[in-house]
């Protein structure tokens, strides 16, 4: 099995070798598709695309030897969530309820992926409708942690981490509504990065909350999550090759305290990041904990928000097909339809009022940082899977941009470090985390190679 440390092919690496001519669309493609098959233990796919892949990938070697340019990402292997729009493929975001939705367009996202010559090679396993964390999908099977057997990989865009985790593409779309994106990032090891509020657009995706989803990316490294950001926002979020060799000193970061204190072996890999980012000439600094005092809710104020929005938009399935939903997301779908419409505006209110107050904690800030998660990978059917969300959601909320980065592994298992800006400073996130990954990387290397 492969996985990150086993040193695969990056997107930009692979991008590269591809405009060099060292190496063929169909050979990336057929790699990919051959990875996936021999890891099918993970479950990471609800569904492969071997002759459409191969077909777009024989087109864009022909039109590179004709001379055409097939994009940026020309003939490179990616995989999208389940939960995307593709035009005349079946898209159940996980559940059985639509097994028979075929949209007739592709998400906005798989058009902008295909324009700048990404491949799909397939739909990745999540789960059921973006409603959990674990990606133990009762329809399709549990997603497996890459990293062990039989733990679960972090949701709800499972499927997408453990596929890049593993070797078997470079990159991955997921979703992202109280941290989808970034909690299997952070335990697969792997980076997740989840952009601005709609700077992704969102359109031809099977909405879990239409206030606060956001689309985001899932990716080997820093680079090559920005990289398909780029793509993903036609050049808005953009960071020019030569800014990735300008020193980051300087940034003022505060870590902020949720509360809810993570596990020792997360506490003590945050604690050896923080020395990392202060080696890089980064002002360290405790947020007060009083500055944000709606922290602690945000976790309910999520719920009040999407779980209304939720039932009202599956509500005519439910009612039709009520057997084909879990027992899990069909209470969560019942409990946002009697949820009275109070509640869900008075959320709306304390979301807002977060805003303000991470705002102006940021006065005096470039970044907030934290661990990913609390905890590690657990075994499935593990209980408490809510508590994975504690110091992802208030970034939702708020809709900055947030990125989890590879920070270490706890006996055996990835945690993630997060870092997260202003709104509309993707680049800065990016250029952040990059040099985060970048010293990381260096000091690794220079104990193995004392």
């Amino acid at each position: 099995m492969a996985n990150v440390a086993d040193g695969g092919p990056t997107l930009v690496e692979t991008a590269a070798a591809l405009r060099a001519g060292t190496l063929r669309a169909a050979d990336a493609v057929a790699e990919a598709l051959d990875a996936a098959r021999a890891a099918e233990w993970l479950n990471a796919f609800v569904m492969l695309h071997p002759e459409r892949a191969a077909e777009e990938a024989e087109r864009i070697d022909a039109a590179r030897a004709a001379g055409t340019d097939p994009g940026p990402l020309g003939g490179v292997p990616v995989a999208i969530k389940d939960n995307i729009d593709e035009a005349g493929v079946v898209g159940s975001a996980g559940c059985a309820a639509y097994l028979d939705r075929v949209p007739d367009a592709d998400a906005t996202v798989v058009t902008r992926l295909r324009r700048a010559g990404a491949i799909v090679i397939g739909r990745t396993n999540m789960h059921e409708l973006a409603d959990g964390v674990t990606s133990e999908n009762p329809h399709y099977g549990p997603v497996h942690n890459p990293h062990r057997r039989g733990f679960h990989p972090g949701g709800s865009s499972g499927g997408s981490a453990a596929a890049v985790a593993a070797g078997i593409v470079p990159a991955a779309l997921g979703t992202d509504t109280g941290g989808s994106v970034r909690i299997p990032a952070a335990l697969c090891g792997v980076v997740g990065f989840k952009p601005t509020l709609l700077r992704i657009p969102t359109d031809g995706i099977v909405p879990l909350s239409t206030t606060l989803d956001h689309a985001g990316v899932l990716a080997r490294t820093v680079r090559d999550a920005a990289q398909m950001a780029a793509v993903l926002t036609e050049g808005a979020i953009a960071v020019p090759p030569e800014a990735w060799s300008v020193p980051q000193t300087g940034l003022r970061a505060g870590v902020l305290d949720f509360g809810f204190p993570p596990d020792p072996g997360v506490a003590g890999r945050f604690a050896e990041a923080l020395r990392v980012l202060e080696r890089l000439g980064w002002a360290v600094t405790p947020v007060e904990p009083g500055a944000v005092p709606l922290l602690g809710a945000a976790t309910g104020v999520l719920s009040a928000i999407y779980a209304p929005e939720m039932g009202r938009r599956h509500e005519a399935r439910l009612r039709e097909r009520p057997a084909d939903f879990s027992p899990d997301v069909r209470a969560d779908l019942e409990r946002g339809l009697a949820q009275p419409n109070g509640r869900y505006l008075e959320a709306l209110g304390r979301r807002a009022d977060l805003m303000g107050q991470l705002d102006q904690a940021m006065e005096e800030l470039d970044l907030l940082v934290s661990p990913a998660t609390p905890h590690p990978a657990r075994p499935f059917g593990s209980p408490g899977s809510h508590t994975y969300l504690r110091y992802t959601c208030p970034f939702n909320l708020t809709g900055q941009p947030a990125i989890s980065v590879p920070m270490g592994d706890v006996d055996g298992l990835p945690v993630g470090l997060q870092l997260a800006g202003r709104r509309n400073m993707d680049a800065l996130v990016l250029r952040a985390a990059a040099a985060f990954e970048d010293a990381l990387r260096g000091a690794a290397e220079g104990r193995t190679a004392g």
